[in-house]
């Protein structure tokens, strides 16, 4: 899977990141969740390391995007 869907919910302290095989999915995704996963952030393509698609409060340096991204690259590398 080359996309991942992103979701962060600062509420809950949690983050949710999907795995899919094209954008269209990934838009699917997002239209599907509840408001309990908190907002969609960001689609990455982690072929080619970078974002297809960034929510505008997400544009600065966010620390928190960078390690779910870290994560899921390494665990498809792994």
């Amino acid at each position: 899977m080359r996309y991942l869907a992103i979701n962060i919910n600062y509420k809950l302290d949690q983050d949710w990141y999907c795995r899919l095989g094209s954008i269209v999915a990934c838009h699917q995704y997002f239209s599907e969740l509840g408001p309990e996963h908190g907002p969609s952030v960001a689609i990455y393509d982690i072929e080619m390391g970078k974002y297809i698609w960034l929510s505008e409060a997400y544009r600065e340096n966010n620390p928190r995007l960078i390690g779910i991204i870290q994560d899921a690259t390494k665990s498809v590398k792994a």
